[in-house]
């Protein structure tokens, strides 16, 4: 029997079709190329997830006129998980029962355009402004655990509006060039769309891209303690990320892993573990290498 593919049908149409309209109509790919980058897919949740969902306390708040899904989990000091791009918060489950038993209050959410939450489209500072918003209304986090692109908004979130003094990252992205070269191979598009894209950023946001990247805001990271866990065999996010953010933060605690790739590292328990372990640690203790 063969085996169902995860990855959602709009991806797969897009990446079937793609190739074939930059080649006729390269000025309309172009434009397309930027429609997709800020456009969400949702991942049908599995039983497990569904399971976790349904053990939560669930509300809802407004963002910039969109319903975005609040999940709480226990009793005790918040600590709030932030899911990657077309993630969502049950992605963390493994997690939850740990910290929720270790006497911690679990927060996640659904960003905009991503699991129950309202949208089609997002980007980065929607991330970070979210978990800016959640800090407002829950206090200072004890921590926030933030997957791949949400390891990027939690740590704008950091400098922005101080919402932890602890962030763990785990295969989050550093350097644009790579961001944007991972996803044109996904949609089959070719290097000339990137010059596009570049400027359609600094037209539209006001800054060049790389300006939004954690290898280049991290220069503005002050008086965090910051946990790093890649794994040597992300075919997405390569290790390369890691060690950047490390030179750039020496005192950055960084765990490396074996076989786990991108998405099967938030299973791994110790992983969760070293999450954990990097929690309680004393605020005044040295983080070793």
């Amino acid at each position: 029997m063969k085996k169902k593919s995860k990855i959602p049908f709009v991806l797969v149409l897009t990446a079937s079709l793609f190739p074939v309209v930059e080649r006729i109509l390269p000025w309309l790919a172009y434009r397309w190329f930027v429609q997709i980058f800020f456009s969400t897919a949702r991942y049908e949740l599995p039983p497990p997830e569904k399971e976790m969902i349904s053990q939560a306390s669930q509300q809802q708040i407004n963002f910039e006129g969109k319903r975005i899904q609040v999940y709480e989990w226990g009793e005790g000091k918040p600590v709030l998980f932030v899911h990657g791009w077309m993630g969502r918060a049950a992605q963390f489950r493994k997690f939850i029962p740990v910290f929720v038993e270790a006497g911690f209050k679990v927060i996640s959410f659904d960003a905009t355009g991503h699991g129950l939450s309202d949208g089609k489209r997002s980007h980065l500072m929607e991330f970070a402004n979210i978990v800016s918003m959640l800090k407002e209304k829950y206090g200072k986090f004890e921590m926030v655990v933030g997957h791949s692109l949400g390891g990027v908004a939690s740590l704008h979130a950091v400098n922005d509006h101080k919402v932890t003094n602890k962030l763990t990252m785990i295969a989050s992205p550093a350097i644009s060039e790579e961001i944007v070269t991972e996803f044109r191979k996904k949609i089959g598009a070719s290097v000339k769309c990137e010059p596009y894209f570049y400027h359609y950023i600094k037209r539209t946001y006001g800054k060049d891209f790389n300006e939004y990247s954690a290898g280049y805001i991290i220069a503005d990271t002050r008086d965090v303690q910051l946990q790093l866990i890649y794994d040597e065999n992300d075919k997405e996010v390569g290790i390369n990320s890691a060690q950047l953010l490390k030179s750039k933060y020496p005192e950055t605690r960084l765990i490396t892993t074996q076989g786990l790739g991108h998405t099967r590292i938030l299973k791994e328990n110790e992983v969760i573990q070293s999450v954990l372990s990097f929690l309680k640690a004393s605020n005044k203790a040295q983080i070793a290498d």
